[in-house]
C-alpha cells in the first residue's frame, strides 16, 4: 500500500475529539474506496482506548501527562515522560509512513503532531489540526503555529490562528446521524446527557427538578456517566419517577429520534450532532471548561435563536422544571429552535477536510 493512502489521526481524551477523528477516518476510507489505512494515536489511559477499537481502527498509545491547568507535580511528571513519548511518536511516524497527520485535540495530539511536523519536510506529508470550538484550546494554539493547515468548526475559531492557514469546515460528525423528522410532542421525552464522561452538574439539576416533573407526562432518557450512575438512579427512585437511565448510551441516533427536548453540555460534538439531527436543546455549559469555551459555543447558537443557555446552578429545581414544562406546553417554540439549529450543520465537513489532507 502506497504512502499516499495512509492517514494518522492523533488525539483524544473526550468523546467529541475521538468521534470527530472517526468521522474523518471514515471519509478517508470512503474516498479511497476502502484501499487505505488509518492509524489512531492516543493517550495510554484515554477514552480513545475504548472508543477507537469499537469503530474498527487500530490504535497506538503514548504515555502523556498534561501541562495546562494542572499541579506542579503533574507538570513535572509530564516533562519527564515527554522524551519517551517523542521517541515512540517518531517510531510510529517512521514505521507507518503517513501521507497526512491530523490532530483532533487533547494532550495526546501535542507531541505526535509537533514531531510529525518537524519530520514532514523529510518525509513529505501534510500536518493539520482540527479546532472544534469557537475558542482554541491550549494544545491547538501551540500546534497552530507549526502545522500546514488549521481546520475550524466555527468562524470565531480563526481568531486564534494565522488566517492564511485556516479553513472553516464545520465539525465532522458520524455519517449515521442524519436529519430527523420533527420531534415527537407526545409522549414528551426529555433526553439528558453530559458528554462521554457524564456531567454531575446536569445530573444534579435534573434530580432537583424531578419532584416538580413527576406526573407531568414527561418521559426520561438519561445518560449519567459511569461515576454518577448510582446516585442518579437512586434519585429517580426517591422521586418516584421512572426512566431509561444508562451509564453510557451508544445508540445516540435512536435517542435523538425519540427526544422532544434535549438537555446537555455544549461541547463541539454535541452542538454539531444536534444541528445535524435537528433537535431543540437547553445547553448547560461546563463552567470549568478551558477559556469558558462551552458557554462561548452555546451563546453563538442562542443568539441565532437555535438554543437556550442555562448556566449550571443558576436555577433551583422548581424553576428548571417550569422551564422544561414551558417547552412541553409550547410545541411551536420547539419547532422554531429545530429549524434554526439546522442552519449550523455542514454535511460536507469530513469530505472537505479529507480533500484538503490529500493534497
Amino acid at each position: 500500500m502506497s504512502k499516499s493512502n495512509r492517514l494518522l489521526v492523533a488525539g483524544g481524551g473526550t468523546g467529541g475529539h475521538i468521534l470527530a477523528g472517526i468521522a474523518v477516518a471514515d471519509e478517508w476510507i470512503k474516498q479511497f474506496e476502502g484501499q487505505a489505512q488509518v492509524l489512531f494515536v492516543g493517550a495510554e489511559n484515554g477514552l480513545e482506548t475504548r472508543l477507537v477499537p469499537k469503530y474498527g481502527y487500530p490504535l497506538k498509545v503514548l504515555r502523556i501527562g498534561a501541562l495546562n491547568r494542572v499541579s506542579l507535580k503533574t507538570r513535572a511528571t509530564t516533562m519527564f515522560l515527554l522524551p519517551f513519548s517523542f521517541l515512540k511518536a517518531l517510531w510510529i511516524i517512521v514505521s507507518f509512513r503517513p501521507h497526512a497527520v491530523l490532530g483532533v485535540g487533547g494532550y495526546a495530539s501535542g507531541p505526535m503532531v509537533l514531531l510529525a511536523h518537524v519530520c514532514s519536510t523529510a518525509f513529505g506529508y501534510r500536518t493539520a489540526i482540527l479546532e472544534q470550538n469557537s475558542v482554541a484550546g491550549f494544545t491547538n494554539r501551540m500546534l497552530g503555529r507549526f502545522v500546514h493547515r488549521v481546520f475550524c468548526a466555527f468562524d470565531d475559531g480563526k481568531k486564534s490562528f494565522n488566517v492564511a492557514k485556516v479553513k472553516v469546515t464545520g465539525n465532522p460528525i458520524r455519517s449515521s446521524l442524519k436529519r430527523l423528522p420533527a420531534s415527537p410532542i407526545e409522549p414528551f421525552t426529555l433526553f439528558i446527557f453530559g458528554g462521554s464522561q457524564g456531567a454531575l452538574g446536569i445530573n444534579t439539576m435534573i434530580l432537583d427538578a424531578l419532584p416538580f416533573l413527576k406526573d407531568q407526562g414527561v418521559h426520561f432518557i438519561h445518560q449519567t456517566g459511569v461515576k454518577d450512575f448510582e446516585r442518579v438512579e437512586q434519585g429517580y427512585a426517591r422521586a418516584g419517577v421512572q426512566g431509561r437511565i444508562e451509564k453510557f448510551i451508544d445508540d445516540m441516533g435512536s435517542c435523538y429520534a425519540q427526544a422532544s427536548l434535549v438537555v446537555c453540555r455544549s461541547g463541539a460534538s454535541s452542538l454539531s450532532e444536534l444541528a445535524s439531527v435537528g433537535r431543540a436543546a437547553i445547553f448547560i455549559p461546563l463552567p470549568t471548561a478551558a477559556d469558558n469555551h462551552q458557554e462561548v459555543n452555546a451563546r453563538i447558537y442562542e443568539r441565532a435563536g437555535a438554543s437556550l443557555v442555562v448556566p449550571q446552578g443558576s436555577m433551583d429545581g422548581r424553576a428548571f422544571a417550569d422551564l422544561i414544562l414551558g417547552f412541553k406546553k409550547d410545541p411551536s417554540r420547539i419547532r422554531s429552535i429545530e429549524e434554526k439549529i439546522t442552519a449550523f450543520y455542514r454535511s460536507d465537513s469530513a469530505q472537505a477536510m479529507v480533500q484538503d489532507l490529500r493534497k
